[in-house]
């Protein structure tokens, strides 16, 4: 006797299909949106700022904050920020492109009625922080060196050590050698009657 599987899983003794009545079906309301809380030392304890879509109002920010978080809301200011104009590099292709403005950005800064503090930041030692940057740093300036324009720029490092050397020299700390005593070479010149390695 050949065992016959079911494509489909049956379905639980409780469940309800979706043309059931409302009353009968558990509701669940997930948000369509986001919205980031902006750290602001320099705000009042009261004060919060957070950024929210464009198209989200005041009514719409203190419902959702006293609804989901249970704070309590006096009022609320909101404007909208405009992005700079930037240019569309097309893909793959050397030059700029057209001029483009970025979609704008809405802030809302909310007093409440009690107050709220942020944490104090962690020690950011411990995950690397400066290597981080480092890193970062590593690779911007690794890609300015292939531009097509980096031979047009100076290089700044070589230029800050050539200015310490003229500083020494000048100051007597240093004392000046030709390159070929520098780098420890001996160029005798017997022939033209004396000795480019005596002083």
């Amino acid at each position: 006797m050949v065992r016959q599987f079911s494509k489909f899983p049956k379905k639980p003794a409780t469940w309800v299909g979706p043309s059931a009545p409302l009353t009968q079906r558990k509701q669940v309301f997930l948000p369509d949106f986001t919205i980031a809380l902006i750290r602001t030392p320099f705000l009042p304890p009261r004060y919060a700022s957070f950024y929210v879509p464009l198209n989200f109002n005041k009514l719409d920010m203190r419902d959702y904050l006293q609804r989901l978080y249970g704070v309590n809301v006096l009022s609320v200011r909101s404007y909208v920020e405009q992005q700079k104009v930037t240019r569309l590099r097309p893909k793959d292709k050397y030059g700029y492109g057209k001029l483009r403005r970025p979609v704008s950005k809405k802030k809302m800064t909310v007093e409440m009625k009690q107050p709220f503090v942020w944490p104090d930041l962690p020690d950011m030692e411990k995950f690397e922080r400066e290597q981080y940057f480092k890193a970062a740093k590593y690779q911007t300036d690794l890609q300015d060196q292939q531009r097509p324009d980096a031979g047009m720029k100076a290089k700044k490092d070589e230029r800050e050590a050539f200015s310490e050397d003229a500083k020494k020299l000048l100051d007597g700390s240093k004392p000046w050698r030709p390159t070929w005593q520098a780098l420890g070479l001996s160029y005798d010149r017997s022939g033209l009657g004396k000795s480019s390695t005596s002083a």
